[in-house]
Parts: structure tokens; C-alpha cells; sequence
């Protein structure tokens, strides 16, 4: 149940002016001349942070990781895009054992993202992963609000860059849940939530405005979950050996505003070459099924996670289906670990995939949806296996159109 840190830079067409830049809030609020207030208290937080992320770099690691101490890494978040203007705020994660007495007990953590605009746009998320003793239980929770702008396509797998529509989505979703081990390797769980979604057209006569989309209006969701896994493998981030199976489904009840139900499948195989290499395989299918099912709900190709190099809402639809690989090496791992600035903990990493959305009944092979590309990774701790991810990836070329392409920067790896 890792996720990743949702800063993602795609690459906009040649409409979508302005570069992606970093920048101290302190020069942000001198340029900007708003938000005064917030802008004071986040350039502390950041600066102290900074701080923090030093006294943690510089420090010997190799106690902590003996005696399996937490970590608690802090980190800014700066940027720029034409949408929300200049992007500022901090987060960081904090990773522990619940039990130490044994060596398969799982790495639990808590991830925090907080992110401010200068035109008055938020975006916060809380998430956590807890395992106890032995593994035998393992809790979940994430929550999410975020009020900004996102740009819609319309549905299906042959959207066009012309009909793109910026609308404002005022989002809200809880979820919790756990899984139980009755079995070695084999878990079933459940879990319930909640979520709200409003949306705003900021281009009126766009394609969101005109078209005939089920739940533009946005609405109420209450969602219960239940889910069965297998998992064997060695650790849960930046895994080496082992599978993964798992199949998890929500439905909506009580006094929601829709009712459907969104099933996803996900397999996993890991085959470790040598110590420091290690080949993944994915293959991904989710389906929604339901009498009306939102615009927001369809299942979204693209992301940090489901096929990079795509926008994740410009192509969505009622099933998706994709496969990845990627290929993951650490250059130095078997060189001696000298603390948190190690050139043993550098990985570089390549993937090709695949993907495709769907109807019911609509399946087309011409469809598949091309990607490709390369990154890096840091492992910032070795203990946990968590680490930082640098991913550029490339998609598919349209008639008319620029290629798609995406620059990610995310926590962990994208399975």
C-alpha cells in the first residue's frame, strides 16, 4: 500500500506556456505579492525542514539501521505550472517498527504531502502503512483533499489535445482498512471510506461544459471495500524476489449518490538476476461496473504508477487493462554502505509497458497505448527499502499532436 508522492511535471502541448521551475518561497512571495501570511509560515517550515533533512544527512545511518531506529525525513516541495502559478508547501515520512523482535516484520510508515498555491489552490495528503509482529496484520489509511485545477479530456481511448477543458475539482476522500493472515502468504481484508467530489468549469462552451457526461454535478460516496492478497515477497518497497497477487473491490451503499462497484487485479513477479539486479513484472485489469458511473470514477490510464508518460485523465473509460516491466540496478550495491550519502544506495531503473481503457464489450488491440523510458532512484533508507524515484517516460505520438511524455518524482517505486 505504498503510494507515491503525486509530483508529477508532464509535458504540455505548445499552448501550455511556462516552464516547470524551483524556487524559495521567500522569492516566491517577493514576485507574487500574495498570501503574505501563508507565505512567511511556509518559508519557515520549509527552512526548517531543510534544516532537519541536513542534520539527517550528514549523520552516521549505520546505528539507526542496526537497531532498526525510525526516520523521519522532512522535504519542501517548490514548483511552478500556468494553471496554479507558483506551488509551494512540505511534507515528509516518517518510517518505524512496530515490533522488532523479529526480522519479517514489515517497515510501517507515515507519508505526509501539503501543497500551496499562489492563486489559493491545496493540496493535502496523509497516508499510512502499518504491519505488526510477524506480519500477521497489516492497517491502511489514506486521506486526501485537494482543491485545484485538472484538465478534461472527455472519455474513451481517443480523446484529442483540442478538446482539453480546465475545470477546478474540489476533492475529498478517507479510507481505511486492514488484512488479516489466515494463511502463509495469503491475507483477506476489507476496508470502508468516504468521498466527495465537486467540480467547476473555469472554460465555459469547453467540451465539460457542452457534453453530456454523467456526474459533472459531483456527489457523495460512502464505499466499502474487501479484498484477498498473496504475497510473497521479500520486502514491500523496492522488492527483489517474490509475488503478488491481489484482487480488491469497492462498492458504493447507504446514502451514495452513485452506485457501482470498481474491481482492480493486480499481479506481480519480481526475479532477482545477481544481488544488485532485479527484473519486476505487471499486469493490471480494473473494471467498473454499475447503471450510471461518474466521469471520475472511470478507470484512468496513465500516472506515477499505471503506464508513465500519459496524463491520467486523458484517457479514461469503464476498464483498463496494462502490463510493465522495468528493470532495476544498483551499480554500487555491493560496495560498503558509509551512511545516508552513499553511492551504494544510487539505483538506475528502465521500463516498457503497455496499456489500454475500454467499454464493456469494446476491447481493441489497436488501442495499446505504448511507454518506455528511464530513471533513478535513491534509497534513502535501506532498512525500509524506501526510496526516492526519478522516472521520464514517453508515450505515444498523435497526428497533430506533440508526444505524450512525463517527468515523475514520486516515493517508491511505481510497483
Amino acid at each position: 500500500m505504498v503510494k507515491q508522492l503525486k509530483v508529477v511535471i508532464e509535458k504540455r502541448p505548445k499552448d501550455y506556456s511556462g516552464k516547470h521551475t524551483c524556487i524559495l518561497k521567500k522569492t516566491l512571495c517577493k514576485m507574487q505579492g500574495k498570501l503574505p501570511i501563508r507565505c512567511i509560515i511556509i518559508t519557515i517550515v520549509c527552512l526548517l525542514q531543510l534544516n532537519m533533512a541536513k542534520a539527517q544527512l550528514f549523520k552516521n545511518d549505520s546505528v539507526r539501521i542496526a537497531q532498526k531506529k525510525p526516520l523521519f525525513l522532512p522535504y519542501p516541495v517548490f514548483g511552478y505550472a500556468p494553471e496554479t502559478k507558483w506551488q509551494l508547501g512540505f511534507g515528509a515520512v516518517y518510517s518505524f517498527y512496530i515490533d522488532k523482535s523479529l526480522p519479517v516484520t514489515r517497515t510501517s510508515f507515515l507519508y505526509s504531502y501539503n501543497m500551496f498555491s499562489t492563486e489559493g489552490q491545496t493540496q493535502l495528503l496523509l497516508e499510512g502503512s502499518f504491519w505488526t509482529k510477524e506480519n500477521k496484520w497489516h492497517m491502511f489509511t489514506s486521506g486526501n483533499y485537494s482543491d485545484f485545477p485538472i484538465y478534461f479530456y472527455g472519455t474513451g481511448a481517443h480523446t484529442k489535445e483540442a478538446d482539453k477543458d480546465l475545470i477546478t475539482a474540489n476533492r475529498f476522500r478517507l479510507v481505511m482498512g486492514g488484512e488479516r493472515k489466515i494463511a502463509k502468504s495469503f491475507y483477506l481484508g476489507g476496508g470502508f471510506g468516504f468521498q466527495s467530489d465537486h467540480f467547476k468549469d473555469e472554460e465555459k462552451g469547453g467540451i465539460f461544459d457542452t457534453g453530456n457526461y454523467i456526474g459533472k454535478e459531483g456527489g457523495n460516496l460512502a464505499l466499502i471495500g474487501y479484498e484477498a492478497i498473496y504475497d510473497t515477497r521479500d520486502y514491500e518497497s523496492y522488492t527483489t524476489k517474490g509475488a503478488y497477487l491481489r484482487a480488491i473491490g469497492w462498492t458504493n451503499f447507504a446514502y451514495s449518490d452513485w452506485h457501482y462497484t470498481t474491481i482492480t487485479i493486480d499481479g506481480r513477479k519480481f526475479f532477482p538476476i545477481n544481488k544488485t539486479q532485479t527484473l519486476g513484472l505487471q499486469a493490471v485489469f480494473q473494471t467498473t461496473q454499475g447503471a450510471e458511473i461518474p466521469f471520475y470514477a472511470l478507470s484512468e490510464l496513465g500516472s506515477s504508477s499505471y503506464l508513465r508518460g500519459y496524463y491520467s485523465l486523458r484517457y479514461n473509460d469503464q476498464n483498463l487493462m496494462i502490463g510493465q516491466a522495468e528493470y532495476r540496478w544498483r551499480p554500487w550495491g555491493n560496495t560498503k554502505d558509509r551512511g545516508f550519502v552513499s553511492a551504494s544506495r544510487i539505483i538506475a531503473a528502465a521500463f516498457v509497458g503497455t496499456g489500454t481503457v475500454f467499454p464493456n464489450g469494446g476491447l481493441n488491440w489497436q488501442d495499446f497505448f505504448p511507454s518506455y523510458g528511464g530513471g533513478v532512484r535513491y534509497m534513502f533508507d535501506p532498512l525500509a527499502r524506501l526510496t526516492l524515484r526519478v522516472d521520464v517516460a514517453i508515450g505515444n505520438k498523435r497526428a497533430g499532436e506533440e508526444r505524450s511524455t512525463g517527468l515523475y518524482i514520486s516515493l517508491n517505486e511505481a510497483f
